[in-house]
């Protein structure tokens, strides 16, 4: 086999390679908050905190389907890190990055999506994989 010959079948290989990272990539990206992709267990802790803090400035129902469809098609990473930038409005950042994803799919629930048995980690890059996606149905009540 001739140098060139080799180099073509090196460049080819990482092109299928680099290729098949894509594809697999774009598979995990497909994944949506309609999946029972956070534990009941989150659901209730993040209405302990928005009941301890959130609720002090937030009345509930403005997070209802209104607000969820204005995210639809964002991906749950990007509304993770506007909670951590933006809440507690006198001390943005404060929280633990757990109370800040449990406040989100506490959220999340309110609107209709159902929780599953896996508990979803605080990892914002893994958050960017995952499309905030309805139905919404609002569930919050009157709260």
């Amino acid at each position: 086999m001739r140098r060139g010959d080799t180099a073509a079948i090196v460049v080819a290989l990482s092109l299928f390679v680099a290729a098949s990272l894509g594809l697999a990539y774009a598979a995990q990206s497909q994944k949506t908050i309609q999946e029972g992709i956070f534990s009941e267990g989150q659901v209730k802790q993040g209405e302990k905190v928005w009941e301890e803090i959130c609720s002090q400035c937030h009345p509930m129902d403005i997070f209802g389907p209104d607000y969820m469809i204005g995210w639809e098609g964002a991906t749950a990473g990007e509304l993770f890190e506007l909670l951590q930038a933006t809440m507690p409005y006198e001390s943005p950042g404060i929280l633990a990055d757990n109370e800040y994803l449990e406040v989100m799919v506490f959220l999340f629930s309110l609107n209709g999506v159902k929780h599953g048995q896996e508990e979803l980690p605080a990892d914002a890059p893994q958050l960017y994989g995952i499309t905030i996606a309805g139905p919404f149905e609002w569930s919050g009540g009157g709260r």
